[in-house]
């Protein structure tokens, strides 16, 4: 800090110590003429009683004169008259300065005290005479009785406007007291914070000129010991000169070469600044900024191009609903409203107007600029002309629409093609079976070879089912008959259908029902069928020789609860997901060669789900794995399947 501040810190300290002694001054003289005030109303209050005690005085005296004829009574009721006219000139010369008190004396107090003693010596006079009368008399002290009571009267009311103006003046000057305090302290407390705060500039100021001194001192003794250094360098040798003119030489080699350095890296700076303009200008999408009323602020050539304007055409003369066709100029408005309130807009398509009429249409994204304040200054926008999405989208809604065509008619193919190998695959299955009847006894190779036929015969016959089944489901044709069926007597009659493919590999199809034999269920014995079928199915393709499927049967409230439960390989838990995929093959294969079309595990998902049930998986692999279905008791009919 500079000496100056300090300097004007002292001048303010003794300014205001100046100050307050003035207003000291003044305050203390304004306080000695309050209390004089004061001092004055009381001695008011006091000569008003002095009259009053002295006319009563003078009563007294004059009483006891004329009950005891004393003389000397009336001496001393002359003495109190005196007195009393010497009080009255007093009283009127101190209240001279106050009209009310002054108007109460002169026209009520004084002439009330004048005719009770004209009635006090009336009195005495008649007491004197011989021939006094009594009546008179009684009729006389009856009246001073009444100027009495009238001075009283008076009096009070005098003493009582004097209380009032003392009480006034006491109030006055305790408010006067009470500001000269707070001046004083005020005072003191400004002059004690500016000696404090001139007192550390001091000290401040002494510690920097220390430091100042010391650092001085510092680089006096490093200069004396380099100059003495330099002293004897040039005494012992001569050509540190020339070796000193070297070092500055190459000094400003180095400044040279860092003065090239700047002007590169400011060349560099501008070439970024231009790089930078020219990515504004020629980004392949366009970027604009508006106002807080619309109007283009800002607009890069890329999108200046695309509307055919120039920038002095557009900027700061255009609102942008000039380039957007009429349709959109509310729903922008509105949208920019919003925009304005929240700060931002994302993907917001607009057909933009070019100046020569055409249109094309934008992909709009939006962020707002505000101030500190929160009010909002002007927007970023980012524009992307998104003609060839546009056309990209066409060709896909007319790509997908040949799709749809081409599955209709592979639907149609498939089921025709299902329903024409049926019949004979039914009439080789059936051949096969009379060859089997008419030979009891055929040889060996010969048998194999029909169990491989009727095997084949069966693959194919369930991959036509499956088909027809996929087919429908794609097509929302299945439709759900439900009836009412006994999930016992249906489960027992559907693993005996299970026997042949069972005895080839020794396995044991094992039955836990829990249901009594009268348990039954509501839903589309079809669709159960083909749901029990897949499952086991496939339970018996993929577990190995003489191995156990178990079928597990229980009801609860409103579910029936179907597991299915093999012991073969199992399934990793990274294929679980790909399950009930359709034609998707796991890592896991039949155990003895058996075909797989990938396609039954999402068909019992489809029929499931057909039925308002669900189902699930619980594996482990080298373990097995378990199929659990749930399925409704009251099947209720919903749409059909898709």
């Amino acid at each position: 800090m500079k000496t100056t501040s300090i300097v004007v810190l002292l001048a303010s300290s003794v300014l205001l110590a100046g100050i307050s002694a003035i207003i000291t001054h003044y305050a203390v003289r304004d306080s000695t003429d309050r209390v004089d005030w004061v001092y004055h109303t009381y001695r008011v209050i006091n000569n008003a009683s002095e009259v009053l005690s002295t006319l009563k005085s003078m009563e007294s005296d004059q009483r006891g004169y004329m009950l005891t004829g004393n003389v000397a009574y009336l001496h001393m009721a002359e003495t109190s008259h005196r007195t009393l006219l010497q009080s009255i000139d007093s009283l009127q010369h101190k209240v001279a300065d106050n009209s009310q008190q002054t108007w109460l004396l002169k026209e009520k107090l004084i002439p009330a005290i004048t005719r009770k003693l004209n009635h006090i010596y009336t009195v005495s006079s008649a007491n004197k005479r011989p021939d006094k009368n009594s009546a008179l008399l009684i009729q006389q002290q009856t009246e001073e009785q009444a100027l009495t009571d009238s001075i009283a009267s008076w009096h009070s009311l005098f003493i009582e406007h004097e209380k009032k103006l003392l009480a006034t003046r006491l109030q006055q000057v305790a408010a006067v007291h009470q500001r000269q305090i707070m001046i004083r302290y005020t005072s003191f407390s400004l002059i004690a914070l500016i000696s404090v705060l001139a007192l550390i500039t001091i000290l401040q100021k002494e510690r920097k000129n220390k430091e100042l001194i010391a650092e001085l001192n510092n680089v006096n003794n490093s200069l004396e010991k380099k100059v003495r250094q330099r002293t004897y360098e040039l005494q012992k040798q001569f050509n540190i000169t020339e070796e000193l003119n070297e070092e500055l030489r190459q000094n400003m080699e180095e400044l040279e070469s860092f003065y090239e350095a700047l002007q590169i890296r400011n060349i560099k700076a501008e070439d970024a600044l231009a790089e930078v303009q020219d990515l504004y200008n020629n980004a392949p999408c366009g970027y604009h900024s508006l106002a807080i009323d619309g109007t283009i602020l800002r607009m890069n050539e890329t999108e200046l191009s695309w509307l055919g304007y120039t920038a002095d055409e557009l900027l700061g003369k255009m609102k942008v609903t000039a380039i957007m066709i009429p349709e959109e100029h509310q729903s922008y408005r509105d949208d920019f409203a919003t925009f304005k309130e929240h700060g931002f807009i994302h993907n917001k398509e607009h057909t933009f107007l070019r100046k020569d009429g055409t249109t094309f249409p934008i992909l709009l994204s939006a962020t707002a600029i505000y101030d500190q304040q929160g009010n909002y200054v002007m927007s970023r926008g980012t524009v992307i002309d998104i003609t060839e999405r546009k056309v990209t989208e066409q060709k896909l809604l007319d790509y997908n629409r040949k799709l749809m065509h081409f599955n209709e008619e592979k639907n149609n193919f498939l089921a025709i093609a299902a329903h024409d190998l049926k019949s004979p695959i039914n009439n080789i299955i059936g051949l096969t079976s009379l060859i089997n009847i008419s030979h009891h006894v055929l040889p060996a190779d010969i048998q194999e070879y029909i169990r491989h036929i009727q095997r084949s015969c069966y693959n194919m016959q369930t991959l036509i089912t499956n088909l027809l089944d996929i087919n429908k489901i794609e097509q929302g044709s299945m439709e759900l008959k439900p009836e009412l069926v006994n999930i016992s007597t249906f489960v027992r009659q559907h693993i005996r259908a299970f026997k042949e493919h069972t005895t080839v590999k020794n396995i044991t199809i094992a039955l836990e029902d829990h249901e009594a034999a009268d348990t039954c269920i509501t839903t589309d014995l079809s669709a159960l069928q083909r749901i029990l079928d897949n499952l086991l199915s496939n339970a018996i393709k993929f577990s190995p020789r003489n191995k156990n499927v178990t079928l597990r049967i229980q009801q609860n409230q409103t579910y029936l609860n179907i597991a299915v439960e093999d012991e073969g390989p199992g399934i990793p838990p990274e294929e679980i997901s790909l399950l009930f995929r359709k034609f998707k093959r796991l890592s896991a294969r039949p155990t003895d060669g058996e075909s797989s079309t990938g396609l039954g595990l999402s068909i019992v998902k489809e029929l499931v789900q057909a039925l308002n049930g669900k189902i699930s998986v619980e594996s482990r692999v080298g373990k097995g794995t378990i199929f659990l279905v749930e399925l409704p008791l009251q099947y209720v009919e919903s749409d059909p399947v898709t």
